[in-house]
């Protein structure tokens, strides 16, 4: 396994992305809740789940429990019976979470029960600026990981309470929305690659001039991984973390001896509650399209190994071109 190699053109099901917009029941619906009250939530939120108890579909609210518990009152201990509500703060812990949540549950419980219609309710408050760009992109993800599959998604965002920027951003990664006046496609919906490469256009900052650096080539990778859990351990990481991030790093080195240009450079260091590491490939340029955003297909190593980093790690982020590649990884400290 390895990060390059292969592409990042995965669908999450195999197949081309279908329509963003399209209609029937084995086709993803994922639509905007635009709302300004709780009623004007409940008007929207209580038929659609009631229609899909009545058609058979697994049913899942992840919302806050304020709205929980508004949704059992307006349903009735009947209707609400069949709905799974999974803890909001754990499920949007971090993006790629939330993702490799949908994608387990959905393969190994929701699908193979029928059609799965989820309502959601993302966390926008208390972010930073890296973790809205990552959630917008989570967003516009989502059309292209489950187009084709049995799936339906209402995004509830509170219009009154939400920043404009937010509010825009829905507007653009969902195809359809939802208000007040009904139901109706987004004139705003954007292609879910300019999306991505929105999110991609900034370069990364350089390393701080006190972070740690090595030098790495073929032959020094336990060196390699014995000088990040010192590093990991110095800056406050907990044991139960120090693995997931030295086998991150550790792929992410390994496909840069094998497969880019045979050495890199590494430099680690910690930025408000987060450890950050950058690995730099001075010679290969690495395709970035949608690549490690799901469950990898067949024999491809490039889809599994950015799969598996997605997953050791909060954010990674990825900027390649004509002069190599840069991966940033973040991982959260406590506190």
């Amino acid at each position: 396994m390895n990060a390059f190699t292969g592409t990042g053109d995965a669908t999450g099901r195999g197949g081309a992305p279908g329509p963003y917009a399209a209609t029937g029941r084995d086709a993803l619906v994922h639509r905007a809740l635009l709302h300004r009250t709780d009623r004007e939530f409940a008007t929207a939120a209580v038929p659609y789940l009631r229609e899909g108890r009545r058609d058979g579909d697994a049913l899942v609210v992840i919302a806050s429990a304020a709205f929980g518990d508004l949704l059992r009152e307006q349903l009735g201990e009947r209707d609400a019976a069949p709905i799974e509500f999974p803890d909001r703060d754990a499920w949007f812990a971090g993006p790629m979470h939330a993702f490799a949540a949908y994608h387990d549950r959905a393969r190994a419980d929701w699908w193979p029960r029928g059609r799965l219609r989820l309502l959601v309710q993302p966390v926008w408050e208390g972010r930073t600026a890296l973790e809205v760009s990552e959630w917008k992109r989570h967003e516009a993800l989502i059309n292209v990981m489950f187009a084709g599959t049995p799936t339906s998604m209402l995004c509830a965002y509170d219009a009154a309470a939400l920043p404009g920027g937010v509010l825009t951003d829905a507007m653009r990664t969902h195809p359809e929305l939802q208000d007040a006046g009904g139901v109706h496609p987004s004139g705003r919906f954007t292609d879910p690659a300019d999306v991505y490469a929105e999110c991609n256009a900034a370069p990364l900052a350089p390393p701080p001039p006190d972070a740690a650096r090595r030098i790495f080539a073929s032959g020094e990778l336990p060196g390699l991984r014995a000088f990040l859990r010192g590093e990991a351990v110095r800056h406050g990481l907990p044991d139960a973390a120090c693995l997931p991030f030295v086998l991150a790093v550790n792929e992410i080195a390994t496909g840069i001896i094998r497969d880019g240009g045979g050495h890199g450079s590494l430099w680690v260091w910690t930025e408000g509650r987060e450890l950050v590491c950058d690995l730099t490939d001075p010679a290969f340029a690495l395709d970035d399209r949608f690549l490690g955003y799901a469950p990898p297909r067949g024999g491809r190593r490039g889809e599994a190994a950015m799969w598996a980093v997605r997953r050791l790690c909060h954010i990674v982020e990825i900027r390649s071109g004509a002069h190599g590649t840069r991966v940033r990884m973040h991982v959260r400290l406590p506190g």
